[in-house]
């Protein structure tokens, strides 16, 4: 018996090894993509939690000395880098209200649409926009909320009501809201051709026969293209979580991080690029990493346990 089973194994092993060489040429070309891979991502990222245990500052940057723990003790304590979680808290809410309940209704009623001609205009109109890079709109609106000689302060002139106007990227009171007004009306891009991409995909068989058995169009929707989405949903909630523990555009361009505004990913470049301190500022990266990590553990068991 044992005997049959080496046999199968070096059997196994053999075929194994035709099938690699068979396919050298494709495992070759793979060899540069890793590498580059390798070099400029992976390397990188492991060479930053190793530094998060250094005192690594401008004054010291090619002799960093070894400081343990040092730098997450430090940032236990740390309450503006803990509350600007709170901060990200907002962005990262409404930016699911954005994609799930703006983007997917808009992107619904777009493809409802029975003139065929206005539906082809409308999918153009909202997808343009994505050609236009990410940073000019961003300083679109910094123009648009400028004091005095901004679109929004010209346009409350005009209305006669002066006592309005506000610094609005300089102000507790108004910064962050209209931060979060920046891109009206929020449709469009990337999330819309998801969703479009997923509507398109549901044969139209399924939807007349739920007509024939009398379902209305709140039917249609909540018992056929609402369920189907799901896996369009799963995918934006992945990458809307990251995008949004990661991304700073807004602060680094309107606030730097001032008027109640900072997130976690500025106040790791503020302090690596603006203050010099590498060596906290990597421990800062590397905690963020782990929280990343663990929720995209968590959306993926979660998504796992719904598909079942």
């Amino acid at each position: 018996m044992n005997g049959k089973k080496t046999k199968a194994a070096a059997f196994g092993q053999k075929s194994l090894g035709k099938r690699i060489w068979k396919a050298r040429w494709s495992y070759a070309a793979l060899i540069p993509t890793f590498a580059f891979l390798f070099t400029f991502t992976l390397y990188p990222a492991l060479l930053g939690i190793y530094r998060s245990l250094f005192r690594w500052k401008t004054n010291n940057y090619f002799t960093p000395k070894f400081a343990g723990v040092d730098n997450y003790v430090r940032l236990l304590g740390d309450s503006d880098f803990w509350e600007s979680f709170g901060v990200l808290l907002v962005f990262i809410v409404w930016g699911f209200i954005n994609t799930f309940v703006i983007n997917f209704s808009t992107t619904y009623f777009i493809f409802r649409l029975k003139d065929t001609r206005a539906g082809r205009f409308f999918k153009k109109a909202f997808v343009v926009p994505m050609m236009i890079p990410a940073m000019v709109g961003t300083m679109y609106w910094s123009f648009f909320y400028k004091h005095d000689t901004g679109i929004l302060d010209a346009i409350l002139n005009y209305l006669g009501k002066e006592e309005w106007i506000h610094i609005w990227l300089a102000d507790n009171r108004f910064t962050l809201p209209a931060m979060l007004f920046k891109g009206f009306p929020w449709a469009g891009g990337f999330a819309m051709l998801i969703f479009l991409a997923g509507f398109l995909n549901v044969d139209t068989a399924l939807e007349e026969a739920m007509q024939i058995d009398g379902a209305n169009a709140w039917d249609v929707f909540t018992r056929l293209y609402l369920p189907l989405s799901i896996p369009q949903i799963k995918l934006l909630s992945v990458l809307g979580m990251i995008g949004g523990l990661q991304d700073y555009t807004v602060q680094i361009v309107y606030t730097q991080g001032r008027y109640h505004t900072m997130v976690p990913a500025y106040a790791m470049y503020q302090n690596a690029f603006e203050n010099g301190n590498y060596g906290y500022a990597t421990a800062q990266g590397t905690v963020l990493f782990l929280i990343i990590l663990i929720i995209t553990i968590l959306q993926q068991k979660y998504i796992k346990k719904a598909d079942e």
